[in-house]
């Protein structure tokens, strides 16, 4: 195993228990603990992982985009939550616009099988589940992100989104901040994901309760441009501090 493959495999490995041990990783990956050591020390500097004395923690507050790989091995079972929620917000012959993140993906499984939609995505690993479904399906075009490689961005990618009107909008974020602002970390994606947020009738926020009260580098929008969010907590007070949101969560 090359090292950036298993430097993708830590990186799983991290997303599903949190922490672990350089042993623990060397058995997994039957690799000498010295590899695992210049694994880690390479995930450090680029600030994806967290070292202390014997194993790692993956920084979960970290301005680095995760690979999608990475990311859609992330907090499953609130993601699959949460996508059974959307699909049954998704009305006959609908037209949905989907984002690039791992939670919509999550989203497209589970409309995988209405052969009636249509869906319209600049997410590259969703492009690829539908082609083998019966649904209308668009891509947006444009060019491969350098830092998301499943994500197409760009201003062709923006004049696609810009010229249909979507049905409903199912998009996720890095954080959503105590005063209601929802914020990301990339600059671009914010901007695409804007105009999908301008050309859908309904607009649903897909966001797992570890998100709440975080924060992230650039602003994408507050609640109140949103119609509602869609999380896997039950509790719908355990975000009662921000007002509206209590009326918001499905």
């Amino acid at each position: 195993m090359y090292q950036n493959e298993r430097e993708l495999e830590i990186q799983k490995i991290l997303a599903q228990t949190g922490y672990v041990s350089v042993q623990e990783l060397s058995q997994q990956l039957y690799t000498s603990p010295s590899s695992i050591r210049r694994d880690l020390t390479a995930l450090e500097k680029r600030g994806l992982v967290r070292r202390s004395y014997g194993g790692v923690e993956l920084v979960k507050n970290s301005s680095q985009i995760l690979p999608f790989s990475t990311r859609a091995h992330q907090n499953i079972p609130a993601k699959k939550i949460m996508a059974r929620k959307a699909a049954t917000m998704v009305g006959e012959g609908s037209i949905v616009f989907l984002d690039q993140s791992s939670s919509a993906f999550f989203v497209a499984c589970a409309l995988q099988d209405r052969a009636d939609l249509t869906v319209v995505t600049n997410n590259v690993e969703i492009l690829s589940l539908l082609s083998q479904s019966k649904m209308e399906v668009l891509s947006c075009g444009g060019r491969l992100s350098r830092s998301n490689r499943n994500c197409l961005l760009g201003g062709d990618a923006a004049e696609i989104f810009r010229h249909i009107r979507a049905d409903i909008l199912f998009f996720s974020t890095r954080a959503l901040a105590p005063e209601g602002v929802i914020y990301d970390h990339d600059r671009e994606e914010i901007r695409l994901r804007q105009v999908m947020l301008e050309n859908a009738v309904k607009k649903v926020y897909l966001c797992a309760a570890e998100k709440f009260g975080q924060y992230a580098g650039f602003r994408q929008c507050h609640l109140d441009d949103v119609d509602c969010v869609i999380t896997e907590a039950e509790d719908k007070l355990l975000f009662s501090p921000l007002g509206k949101l209590a009326a918001k969560i499905v």
